[in-house]
């Protein structure tokens, strides 16, 4: 049994694995995108981390294309994911991470994000995606970081 102050292992304390399912519909439609997630939403529809702890969160997201139009996640870690530790969207053609929302793999229908969640602040993000005919299409959920990592036992 652990005592109160002992210093933890990370294999004593992972980083808390999440699965997060991306519904992506015409870009007409409303909402045009949709995040399906067993964490808690903001009044923002920004998606709160709250790790209770945790070395942070591995992210899994999985693509789930609603309109037919061969949607995939851009298949470059680098360019499938911009983020910023600012409230509200990346600018446009933004193309950098921030070092505590990272890509770290991705295929056409999975993208796995690495967020630390070290530092409590409302961030932005954007997943990027194209269909079958090329055309990128940028989604801007938003995030609410919380809390960074403390020794506590629960």
């Amino acid at each position: 049994m652990p005592s109160h102050g002992k210093r933890r292992r990370d294999a004593d304390d992972p980083k808390w694995q999440i699965e997060i399912d991306l519904y992506i519909d015409y870009e007409n439609a409303q909402p045009p995108f949709w995040l399906d997630t067993c964490l808690q939403v903001n009044a923002e529809n920004e998606i709160i981390f709250h790790n209770r702890g945790r070395h942070g969160f591995l992210i899994t997201y999985y693509l789930h294309d609603q309109t037919d139009r061969g949607y995939v996640f851009l298949n470059s870690k680098r360019d499938v994911l911009w983020s910023w530790g600012e409230a509200g969207c990346p600018p446009e053609d933004y193309g950098q991470q921030w070092r505590e929302f990272k890509a770290q793999s991705v295929t056409d229908d999975t993208l796995v994000v690495r967020n630390l969640n070290e530092t409590p602040t409302h961030f932005g993000y954007t997943l990027r995606v194209q269909d079958a005919d090329g055309n990128i299409r940028n989604l801007d959920p938003g995030g609410d970081n919380q809390n960074g990592f403390f020794l506590s036992y629960y």
